[in-house]
Protein backbone atom coordinates (compact mmCIF):
# COMPACT_ATOMS: atom_id res chain seq x y z
CA UNK A 1 0.00 0.00 0.00
CA UNK A 2 1.09 3.32 -0.81
CA UNK A 3 1.07 6.01 1.50
CA UNK A 4 1.24 9.59 0.55
CA UNK A 5 3.39 11.47 2.53
CA UNK A 6 2.78 14.68 3.81
CA UNK A 7 3.63 17.74 2.25
CA UNK A 8 5.97 20.52 4.35
CA UNK A 9 5.18 24.23 4.77
CA UNK A 10 5.62 27.44 6.95
CA UNK A 11 3.00 29.67 7.95
CA UNK A 12 3.06 31.92 10.78
CA UNK A 13 1.63 32.38 14.44
CA UNK A 14 -1.16 35.20 15.07
CA UNK A 15 1.84 36.77 16.91
CA UNK A 16 3.80 36.69 13.20
CA UNK A 17 6.21 34.08 14.18
CA UNK A 18 6.86 31.60 11.47
CA UNK A 19 6.34 27.70 12.22
CA UNK A 20 7.12 25.12 10.08
CA UNK A 21 5.67 21.50 9.41
CA UNK A 22 8.98 20.04 9.39
CA UNK A 23 9.40 21.22 12.86
CA UNK A 24 7.58 18.50 14.16
CA UNK A 25 7.84 15.92 11.60
CA UNK A 26 9.07 13.19 12.52
CA UNK A 27 8.58 13.70 16.63
CA UNK A 28 4.83 14.31 16.61
CA UNK A 29 1.76 12.84 15.03
CA UNK A 30 0.12 16.09 13.32
CA UNK A 31 -3.85 16.54 12.81
CA UNK A 32 -4.20 18.93 10.37
CA UNK A 33 -7.61 21.05 10.39
CA UNK A 34 -8.96 23.89 8.08
CA UNK A 35 -10.91 26.75 9.29
CA UNK A 36 -12.26 24.70 12.29
CA UNK A 37 -15.40 25.57 14.66
CA UNK A 38 -14.23 27.67 18.28
CA UNK A 39 -16.39 24.87 19.93
CA UNK A 40 -13.39 22.49 18.27
CA UNK A 41 -10.18 24.67 19.23
CA UNK A 42 -11.91 24.60 22.92
CA UNK A 43 -11.89 20.62 23.07
CA UNK A 44 -8.73 20.17 21.44
CA UNK A 45 -7.45 22.51 24.44
CA UNK A 46 -9.84 20.23 26.95
CA UNK A 47 -7.87 17.46 25.55
CA UNK A 48 -4.04 18.50 26.03
CA UNK A 49 -2.74 15.85 28.44
CA UNK A 50 -4.66 13.06 26.13
CA UNK A 51 -2.96 14.87 23.39
CA UNK A 52 0.54 14.91 24.54
CA UNK A 53 0.19 11.38 25.81
CA UNK A 54 -0.10 10.41 21.97
CA UNK A 55 2.14 12.91 20.83
CA UNK A 56 -0.78 14.36 18.43
CA UNK A 57 -0.50 17.90 18.08
CA UNK A 58 -3.80 19.94 16.95
CA UNK A 59 -2.50 22.44 13.80
CA UNK A 60 -5.97 24.86 13.30
CA UNK A 61 -5.26 26.79 9.46
CA UNK A 62 -6.83 30.43 10.30
CA UNK A 63 -7.88 33.17 7.98
CA UNK A 64 -5.18 35.99 8.10
CA UNK A 65 -6.96 38.02 10.65
CA UNK A 66 -9.48 35.61 12.34
CA UNK A 67 -10.54 36.31 15.91
CA UNK A 68 -9.40 32.41 16.74
CA UNK A 69 -5.52 33.20 16.39
CA UNK A 70 -5.18 35.03 19.68
CA UNK A 71 -7.31 32.02 21.69
CA UNK A 72 -5.44 30.50 24.51
CA UNK A 73 -2.18 28.76 24.05
CA UNK A 74 -1.55 25.24 25.17
CA UNK A 75 1.16 22.69 24.42
CA UNK A 76 -0.08 20.74 21.94
CA UNK A 77 -2.37 22.86 19.91
CA UNK A 78 -0.90 25.33 17.05
CA UNK A 79 -3.11 27.91 15.38
CA UNK A 80 -1.60 29.22 11.83
CA UNK A 81 -2.76 31.90 9.06
CA UNK A 82 -3.55 30.03 6.38
CA UNK A 83 -3.95 32.97 3.34
CA UNK A 84 -5.85 32.07 0.53
CA UNK A 85 -6.56 28.57 2.46
CA UNK A 86 -4.01 27.47 0.10
CA UNK A 87 -2.25 25.19 2.81
CA UNK A 88 -5.62 23.95 3.61
CA UNK A 89 -6.21 23.30 0.02
CA UNK A 90 -3.49 20.53 0.23
CA UNK A 91 -4.82 18.67 3.01
CA UNK A 92 -8.25 19.08 2.86
CA UNK A 93 -11.36 19.41 5.70
CA UNK A 94 -8.71 17.36 8.26
CA UNK A 95 -5.26 15.01 7.85
CA UNK A 96 -3.51 12.93 10.21
CA UNK A 97 0.01 12.51 9.60
CA UNK A 98 2.12 9.67 11.50
CA UNK A 99 5.25 9.75 13.38
CA UNK A 100 6.58 8.52 10.18
CA UNK A 101 5.62 11.80 7.45
CA UNK A 102 2.85 9.61 6.13
CA UNK A 103 -0.56 10.56 5.46
CA UNK A 104 -2.43 8.56 7.85
CA UNK A 105 -6.33 9.56 7.40
CA UNK A 106 -7.90 12.04 6.08
CA UNK A 107 -11.45 13.86 6.84
CA UNK A 108 -14.36 15.19 5.30
CA UNK A 109 -15.60 16.71 8.34
CA UNK A 110 -14.02 17.21 12.03
CA UNK A 111 -13.03 14.28 13.24
CA UNK A 112 -13.54 13.83 17.08
CA UNK A 113 -10.43 13.69 19.06
CA UNK A 114 -11.34 10.96 20.61
CA UNK A 115 -11.72 9.02 17.21
CA UNK A 116 -8.35 10.18 16.29
CA UNK A 117 -6.75 8.98 19.64
CA UNK A 118 -8.47 5.55 18.54
CA UNK A 119 -6.70 5.11 15.78
CA UNK A 120 -3.09 6.39 16.59
CA UNK A 121 -3.73 3.85 19.34
CA UNK A 122 -3.31 1.04 16.95
CA UNK A 123 -0.41 2.62 15.15
CA UNK A 124 2.85 0.47 15.83
CA UNK A 125 4.77 2.86 16.66
CA UNK A 126 2.03 4.27 19.32
CA UNK A 127 1.92 0.27 21.01
CA UNK A 128 5.77 0.48 21.28
CA UNK A 129 5.82 3.83 22.50
CA UNK A 130 2.94 2.09 25.25
CA UNK A 131 5.20 -0.39 25.98
CA UNK A 132 8.03 2.01 26.73
CA UNK A 133 6.21 4.57 28.90
CA UNK A 134 3.83 2.40 30.32
CA UNK A 135 0.82 4.93 28.92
Amino acid sequence: MLVALALGFTLQTAQGQPWSLSSVLGKERVLIVSNPPIAYLAEARRQDAELQVRDLRVVALLPPGDARLNGPKTLMLTLLADPGGTVGAQYGRAALIGKDTGIKARYQTFPALNTVAALVDTMPMRRQEQRVRGR
